[in-house]
């Protein structure tokens, strides 16, 4: 009993921890602030970032250029031995994975808060999957989610290494996004067996599942149209102007709303009787908010709080509905 609440609540305080990790890290996007820290894990060469230029190390400029080119080298020997030499040559050849950026006090902060966030949740998921260990004979399902969990979440951490190697490549912050994703279902679904309560009945599991397949779509899409913005920001475009200088992937990020919003309402339609329970009313409620943040995206400007706001409301979405499915029962077809 003792190792089952131990288990629950390092699950939940990870969780937690992830969760605050993806929200700074949204605004460590909106503000710009990703190449705040030139190099990993430390900032600027320390454990403490600086908070004025005169902290700076002396030459610190060409000193983590030759670590990024040494990081990226890395990187490229790896993608190509993957098979992608393409690609690999292609980033050999972009001078912009290489681009510096003059330090700034306020991004440094906010990119290191990132990293602490990050540092905070891996060591929990450390605890978590030692302390797993204990359920072995109990549940091994719960010890080896856990162990995948903690793998899951080394390889962010190695990923986000990367992610500043490379400058903010924008497909590097895409598969890191995804990865982020992957460990909160993880996460989600160690929680729904250490507490084991009682489990709701559901018509169509099956497409509660496809509703969060489509929820993760969305959030890749959202992640292009991101990476498109950061373009028009980087060209001085003013933010009024940003939506009319955005290519088609904007029209169908918007419009796989629609497909998100019917199919996660005939769903919620056809779990009428389990309206009572917090989860359903909370996926209801998550979606609304959403349509509502994305129309004020696309028709007010773009404000900043309102990307941030954006993300945060699809992941917590994409967890709530993880935590319905892995926590419901399917109700058995009549034969």
């Amino acid at each position: 009993m003792k190792a089952s609440r131990t288990t629950s609540f390092l699950a939940c305080t990870t969780l937690v921890l992830v969760y605050l990790v993806i929200i700074a890290g949204s605004v460590v996007r909106t503000t710009g602030s990703g190449m705040g820290c030139p190099d990993w894990p430390k900032c600027f060469g320390q454990w403490i970032p600086p908070t004025d230029e005169s902290e700076l190390p002396e030459g610190y400029e060409a000193h983590f250029l030759e670590g990024r080119k040494a990081k990226l080298d890395k990187y490229t020997s790896l993608i190509e031995a993957l098979g992608m030499k393409k690609t690999a040559e292609a980033m050999r050849q972009d001078p912009s994975l290489l681009h510096s950026e003059p330090f700034d006090a306020q991004g440094t902060w906010i990119e290191y808060v990132n990293r602490l966030f990050g540092f905070l949740a891996g060591n929990t998921m450390l605890a978590l999957a030692i302390a797993s260990l204990w359920m072995w004979k109990g549940n091994k399902r719960i010890a080896l989610l856990s162990g995948t969990a903690l793998i899951a979440i080394v390889f962010q951490a190695w990923l986000g290494s990367v992610v500043v190697a490379t400058n903010l490549l924008p497909w590097t912050i895409t598969i890191h996004m995804v990865v982020a994703f992957f460990i909160l279902a993880l996460l989600l679904k160690i929680i729904s067996y250490v507490k084991k309560g009682k489990s709701s009945e559901l018509h169509m599991k099956s497409l509660l599942g496809f509703a969060i397949f489509l929820t993760l779509i969305q959030v890749v899409l959202g992640t292009q149209v991101r990476q498109e913005i950061d373009h028009l920001a980087d060209a001085l475009i003013q933010r009024s102007e940003w939506i009319a200088g955005l290519s088609n992937i904007f029209e169908i990020h918007r419009s796989f709303s629609i497909l998100i919003l019917l199919v996660n309402g005939f769903f919620l339609w056809k779990n009428k009787h389990a309206w009572k329970e917090n989860g359903m009313k909370t996926i209801a409620m998550f979606l609304v908010l959403e349509v509502l943040v994305g129309i004020i995206l696309a028709y007010l400007g773009m404000p900043a709080v309102a990307q941030t706001l954006h993300l945060v409301l699809a992941t917590l979405l994409f967890g709530v509905q993880c935590a319905v499915l892995f926590g419901a029962k399917g109700i058995p077809k009549l034969k």
